[in-house]
């Protein structure tokens, strides 16, 4: 699967039932909304805004979605996404993307809006029933103009590799979880840091061993002067990487930690190897602290660390926010993800890369 610098879009059909008012079997009623602020991020120099557009048909037919437009407050477009674009294999019918009587979709946008991110986006979407067109303009979303924070490296060294991609069904961006009676997706800014070396590898040899990983034990850093709010130890880890398991949705990360930061924000570190926390709730630290050790706790296919910074200390239950890297230097990318582990990443002229987000592949050295 090749990684795409470009604005993409995949729908996924929950198929939940709604109650609600019913309209004509010959008027399909659909409504969207956006679910969260929209606050952008800056990756490779673009604005980008990652964020999910919750789409509900309200009427007793199905509809078929064949267009969705992206406009500023002025009505200027910024993306436009045919039908194709708009449906994973399972969703799709007859190419296009059917939204079933009182179903809901979600649909997930990343978009790069150049240098300048707009000061507010509305959505047009252009829906199909009986073989007659609705264009529905939705509201007008604005977009937040405040940074996220700057924060100094969760990991010292390298080469490590910046692991997620928005087009995986299961990837942290597509995974929503409940709590609360809410459906909330603390992974959409989420990275999984795993390290490689020259060729690429992730492993040291062929043990199976958890221990092999290049990962394994790398000192895990404060990436702020903050308060420890929230840490967790004891949950043990397979020995062999091979015999992890599926955990319960409380101990899906494993041994974790997070940090308070200004603004309402908490950085959380997941996945931490058992005995290696070095501090406790109500502690306090300095930027580049050492926390923990990475490890091979809770639901992780390899050791690696799992970052991301979301509006709660609890790791599964806070909607992820965009956060930059202050000085990192940036060696290549992996373009292909089926290269990861066994071949060397595509090269490129190594810069200092600073108050960005790293685009997915991005191979870094944190000095």
């Amino acid at each position: 699967m090749n990684i795409r610098n470009i604005a993409t879009a995949v729908i996924l059909i929950l198929g939940l039932a709604l109650v609600g008012w019913r309209t004509s079997a010959h008027e399909p009623a659909v409504e969207m909304h956006v679910g969260n602020p929209l606050r952008p991020a800056k990756v490779m120099g673009q604005q980008r805004l990652v964020y999910e557009l919750h789409v509900t048909n309200i009427s007793d037919v199905p509809v078929e979605l064949t267009a969705l437009d992206i406009l500023d407050a002025g009505g200027k477009p910024f993306l436009h996404l045919e039908q194709k674009a708009l449906g994973t294999p399972t969703a799709l019918k007859n190419g296009g993307s059917v939204l079933a009587a009182q179903a809901q979709t979600v649909v997930y946008l990343t978009v790069d809006f150049g240098t300048t991110a707009p000061t507010a986006i509305r959505h047009r979407l252009t829906v199909k029933h009986g073989g007659a067109e609705t264009v529905m303009v939705g509201s007008r979303v604005p977009v937040v103009a405040i940074d996220g924070p700057v924060l100094a490296p969760p990991l010292r060294g390298g080469p490590w590799v910046a692991v997620y991609s928005d087009e995986w069904p299961r990837g942290h961006r597509r995974v929503f979880y409940g709590t609360g009676g809410h459906a909330r997706l603390p992974g959409r800014f989420a990275i999984d840091w795993m390290k490689v070396d020259a060729q690429g590898r992730t492993l040291r040899n062929a043990s199976g061993l958890a221990s092999s990983s290049l990962s394994y034990g790398a000192e895990v850093l404060a990436v702020a002067d903050a308060r420890v709010v929230a840490a967790r130890d004891g949950i043990t880890e397979a020995a062999r990487i091979s015999d992890n398991h599926a955990h319960p949705h409380p101990d899906a990360a494993g041994n974790y930690i997070s940090l308070a930061l200004e603004g309402g924000q908490f950085a959380t570190y997941e996945h931490l190897r058992p005995g290696s926390l070095k501090v406790a709730k109500g502690d306090h630290v300095r930027a580049g602290q050492v926390l923990a050790e990475v490890g091979f706790t809770g639901d992780s296919t390899e050791p690696h660390l799992h970052f991301h910074v979301s509006d709660s200390p609890s790791p599964l239950e806070g909607e992820g926010m965009p956060y930059s890297l202050s000085r990192v230097l940036l060696l290549g990318r992996f373009t292909d993800w089926n290269d990861l582990g066994s071949r060397r990443w595509q090269d490129l002229r190594p810069r200092v890369v600073d108050r960005e987000f790293p685009q997915g592949g991005d191979v870094v050295d944190f000095k």
